[in-house]
């Protein structure tokens, strides 16, 4: 707000004032221009009020209220009280509130505001402490008032409404209304406590109405059901006055949908379930009534006196039996055809989307359907393109309008479909979709009738998460493997393959891996749990002229991974006789009397991975023994262990 020293003047001041202050006065004040941006999910954060200034016929938008940490905030150039005289290149002197709030929803993140700051002089009158009512400038502090201002005796501090009311917010039942709406109208404590009706659906009650719109005039609430799939049967107009923009009943269908509301033509539509539609243009406000998907529209009307009439058109009188627009799609576009779709529960089967293609050009595809789905017995088809959704033609609309049409309809759904592919065309594609099925279905049992044949152990491919039984002819040549599991042993639960030497049986085989669990070697059990280390170890280790597995490969490994620390003394070797393994290297023997045999915690077949936090994976065996014997004190190791579950 404009600062002032002083209240201007009283009742017998202004008498005193002579013409000439009167106009200087006037003229001292201040023009300039504020640009504002903002983010994409910030409001420009400036609140404002038709109001005027009192005492005076100065009139127009004035900023009510800046919220702290917004654009308008932080760009500092702005003050209650000042006067929006445009915004950008718009002007706004004689606008309402809500002209000025669809130029900020139109802006994008960027505003232009030409304002006027009004500077009042210090004038010494004989009572320069009394009231300012028919002054002409602000007091220190004061913001313009609004026209529609409280009743005397009224909470002014809860009358004050500085939120943005710009964008949409949610009724108190749940349902998308406009800020602007009445349904979203501020109450003071005593007015809250006045209004003892219900608020309906949209937040809606009659003295939240007069509140919002009482000044313009008869103020009308009422409303219509719409079925599914059917049309609310007015026709729309604009203001004769094509400087401004309204939305004007043009007439009513005495046979259609809104026949019982009370809706005449020259009614002004103020808002339609918490869209405000005041200062609309007729052609936006049609595209509002599609996204409705209630079955309850309500109406707030303006009704004028016929004197007042500012109707466009004469009012409309003759509605033809019904109008199928989409008829002459059938001319337009190639390949179109007419589909209906019984919708089950909420949902047609289909996903839609907003694209363009190079025959066409933009629109909305179906982009996948659900199988089995009576969309799919009905005959769509993924890139089919709608034009048409219950008569209601789609062409060129966006995502959002079709997607709401699609939503409200019930029951059976009528579509006018355009089929971007030949009927030769979608006979070839099923053609090769069959083809590629019995190719499927044939592959299918081929590899049926494969898994019920015999395997033949000799050449059996060792499947993941199953067992798998094989054979191998050692012809009493080593087998080149080390193994864990036993009784006495840290893997207790099962007999598990750590390291495949190069140049073995097993490694000329190519079949076993690193971790694949031995459940049977020749029909016996390997029982880890019964058994000791040194027997399981001796079963891996005896001349075998044949030998067969049944061996288990899990997938992912069951294994463990240890930190295990060892005191390595002066003077001491760690006692560890290492062999290269893929994960690192792998403990093949531990030194009596050595530093890990006399800590325990280690055993033969355990893979060290790291030392002391250095990789060992794929590292070559004389760079490994060098960290190990590098390493003095207390030395970390990170060891990797079969944990396998015990299987029959």
């Amino acid at each position: 707000m404009v600062e002032s020293k002083k209240k201007f003047i009283n009742s017998e001041g202004w008498k005193k004032l002579c013409i000439f202050e009167i106009v200087a006065m006037i003229s001292l004040c201040e023009t300039k221009e504020v640009v504002i941006e903002k983010g994409p999910k910030e409001s420009f954060g400036i609140c404002i009020v038709r109001g005027e200034v009192k005492g005076s016929k100065l009139t127009g938008i004035f900023i009510k209220d800046i919220i702290s940490g917004t654009p308008a905030h932080r760009c500092g150039d702005l003050k209650v009280g000042d006067r929006i005289l445009s915004i950008n290149d718009n002007d706004v002197r004689h606008a309402t509130e809500q002209v000025f709030i669809s130029f900020i929803k139109d802006a994008g993140l960027k505003i232009n505001l030409k304002i006027e700051r009004i500077d009042q002089p210090t004038t010494k009158t004989s009572n320069d402490s009394a009231p300012t009512e028919n002054g002409f400038a602000f007091t220190n502090g004061e913001t313009p008032t609004n026209n529609s201002s409280a009743a005397p005796g009224s909470d002014e501090s809860d009358d004050e409404d500085t939120r943005d009311m710009t964008g949409r917010t949610m009724s108190a039942a749940g349902y998308e209304i406009d800020r602007a709406s009445a349904g979203n109208v501020k109450f003071s404590n005593a007015e809250k406590a006045a209004d003892t009706e219900q608020e309906d659906e949209f937040g809606y009650t009659a003295k939240k109405i007069r509140k919002r719109y009482g000044a313009l005039g008869k103020v009308i609430r009422t409303h219509a059901m719409r079925p599914p799939n059917t049309d609310l049967g007015i026709a729309l107009a604009g203001h004769k006055d094509r400087k401004k923009m309204a939305c004007l009943i043009a007439g009513v269908n005495p046979n259609g949908i809104a026949k019982g509301a009370d809706l005449k033509p020259g009614d002004e539509v103020l808002e339609v379930n918490g869209y405000v539609l005041q200062e609309r243009c007729h052609l936006n406000a049609s595209g509002v009534f599609k996204k409705l998907t209630t079955e309850k529209i309500v109406f707030i009307v303006l009704r004028r006196e016929p004197k007042n009439n500012v109707l466009a058109v004469p009012p409309v009188t003759h509605f033809p039996p019904e109008i199928d627009e989409t008829e002459n799609l059938f001319q337009t576009y190639k390949n179109c055809k007419a589909v209906q779709v019984q919708k089950a529960g909420s949902s047609l089967g289909i996903m839609i989307i907003e694209g363009k293609h190079a025959e066409v050009g933009a629109g909305i595809f179906i982009s996948d359907i659900q199988a089995g789905s009576n969309a799919e017995l009905a005959g769509l088809r993924v890139g089919d393109m709608i034009l048409a959704v219950n008569k209601d033609v789609v062409v060129d609309s966006k995502y959002d309008d079709v997607a709401a049409l699609l939503k409200r309809a019930q029951g059976v759904v009528n579509l006018v479909i355009c089929c971007l592919k030949t009927e030769e065309e979608i006979k070839k594609e099923e053609e090769k979709k069959k083809q590629e099925e019995e190719e499927k279905r044939k592959k299918r049992e081929r590899e049926e009738e494969e898994r019920k044949k015999p395997v033949d152990p000799a050449t059996a491919v060792i499947e993941p998460n199953k067992k798998t039984l094989i054979e191998i002819k050692p012809e009493k040549k080593p087998l080149g493997c080390m193994v864990v599991g036993g009784k006495n042993n840290y893997v207790t639960t099962g007999c598990v393959i750590t390291n495949i030497y190069a140049d073995g049986v097993f490694a000329n085989d190519k079949r076993l891996q690193v971790f694949d669990q031995i459940l049977d070697l020749n029909g016996d059990p390997v029982k880890a749990s019964e058994m000791t280390t040194l027997k399981v170890y001796q079963l891996f280790h005896l001349p075998y002229e044949k030998l067969t597995l049944t061996v288990w490969r899990n997938d992912p490994p069951e294994i463990e991974t240890l930190s295990i620390d060892v005191n390595k003394k002066s003077g001491k070797d760690l006692g560890l006789a290492l062999v290269e393994n893929p994960k690192g290297v792998m403990i093949s023997e531990i030194i009596s009397a050595g530093c890990a045999d006399i800590e325990g915690k280690m055993q033969r077949g355990d893979i060290i991975s790291k030392i002391n936090g250095e990789s060992l994976e794929n590292t070559p065996l004389a760079i490994s023994n060098a960290f190990f014997r590098q390493a003095t004190g207390k030395i970390n190791f990170e060891v990797i262990r079969p944990k396998p579950t015990a299987r029959n």
